[in-house]
């Protein structure tokens, strides 16, 4: 999910707080043995990040199971490295190192990390990191800043940048997140609404849909959070997020997407692809899957069962091929559960952003409860019945 404000100040100086990460994970019960069949209820959950100082809202996980973290650099959040890495020991490291986790208003936005707002890992088993190159002082992007860098996990070599002129990302865009599908990836604009589709063979970048009204968020359905409050800042002004979420199937027929405040939609991805239509042709093809409450991650299985977090009730649900939903996991911890990720061997990653808690989504008043935990656990074989797949390929 979004979310730009201004940053503020706090006693806490840099080099305590990454000294005080060291030892803030827990990767006990990682590795716990798959259930066969289990309801939400049967589902227990492990803290398997818990970082005392910095907001973490993606997490991500090699095939050998190397845990990284996303770390925004929302309000109370200014001097955030970004990005980490997780030791062996548990120990939060900077990642890749160097200036790529100390930017600063100013500074050359180029080779640094300026406003990470999503990561992944796709099939290839190298990190991709979402940088929105926002300046949270100005809340608008720097030079050089909005980029997608690729990155080698085991020795943080940049393998390749991303970034894209006006045609592209207009001003006032903000990529959110991303998929790749074979040689295609596909980035959502939350900024002014919009998908981006970049092909990594040839090098051709398109804009889709920009700014259509079904890939923007309305005011007449504010966001909300868990104790049932409505976000907004000291001033009452509401946060207004529009394309977000997206979700490719496996075998790539639809392009599922959705703003956190729903509703969650659907388009063939051949028609979003086909470049002889117009996108007032691609939006007539655009369908309406189902109503959604206040959302903040989901994710999609090799079965088409489509995972969201849900923010208003602190669950995740699964909505089937059927449209059927079912709640897979509840838990008191979960506050704001944001970019989900399931990894190679079928767990599910679940960072707990607290994003109500923020001074900006809760009337100016700081309601963070350290540490900022991250939650997994393995996915159960079915529910209700109900088959569940594992992580879809992308390459």
């Amino acid at each position: 999910m979004t979310h730009v404000t201004d940053a503020m100040g706090h006693g806490l100086s840099r080099r305590a707080a990454l000294c005080g990460l060291a030892g803030g994970l827990a990767l006990a019960g990682f590795e716990a043995a798959r259930m066969p069949q289990a309801v939400a209820a049967s589902i227990h959950a492990t803290v398997i990040a818990s970082s005392p100082r910095y907001l973490c809202n993606a997490v991500a996980a090699t095939r050998d199971g190397t845990l990284f973290l996303g770390a925004p650099r929302w309000d109370l959040m200014a001097d955030t490295p970004s990005v980490f890495r997780v030791a062996s020991d548990g120990a939060l490291q900077p990642f890749p190192g160097g200036s790529w986790n100390t930017w600063k208003p100013g500074a050359d936005a180029a080779s640094a990390f300026v406003m990470v707002n999503g990561l992944h890992i796709f099939s290839d088993d190298t990190l991709w990191v979402v940088d929105q190159g926002i300046d949270p002082t100005k809340g608008a992007s720097v030079p050089g800043g909005q980029k997608l860098v690729q990155l080698d996990p085991r020795d943080g070599r940049v393998l390749q940048v991303l970034r894209w002129g006006d045609d592209i990302l207009p001003p006032g865009s903000a990529m959110n997140d991303l998929r790749i599908a074979g040689d295609l990836m596909f980035v959502t604009d939350s900024g002014l609404g919009g998908i981006i589709i970049h092909n990594m063979r040839s090098g051709e970048t398109v804009r889709r849909l920009s700014e259509y009204k079904l890939l923007r968020a309305t005011p007449d359905k504010p966001l909300r959070g868990r104790d049932g409050h409505i976000l907004r800042d000291s001033t009452g002004k509401r946060p207004l997020v529009h394309s977000d979420m997206l979700e490719i199937t496996a075998d790539r027929k639809w392009f599922y997407f959705s703003t956190p405040s729903g509703p969650l939609r659907r388009i063939p991805t051949d028609i979003l692809l086909d470049a002889s239509l117009t996108d007032d042709q691609r939006a007539g093809r655009i369908e309406k899957v189902i109503d959604l409450p206040t959302i903040m991650g989901t994710a999609i299985d090799t079965l088409g069962n489509l995972y969201y977090a849900d923010a208003e009730h602190g669950r995740i649900v699964v909505l089937t091929p059927e449209k059927k939903q079912l709640t897979l996991f509840e838990d008191p911890r979960l506050v704001d559960g944001d970019a989900l990720f399931i990894t190679a061997d079928r767990h599910m990653l679940v960072p707990v952003a607290q994003t109500e808690r923020l001074p900006s989504n809760n009337a100016g008043v700081n309601a963070l409860k350290l540490p900022f935990i991250s939650l997994g656990f393995a996915l159960p074989d079915t529910l209700d019945g109900h088959r569940l797949g594992g992580v879809v390929s992308s390459l």
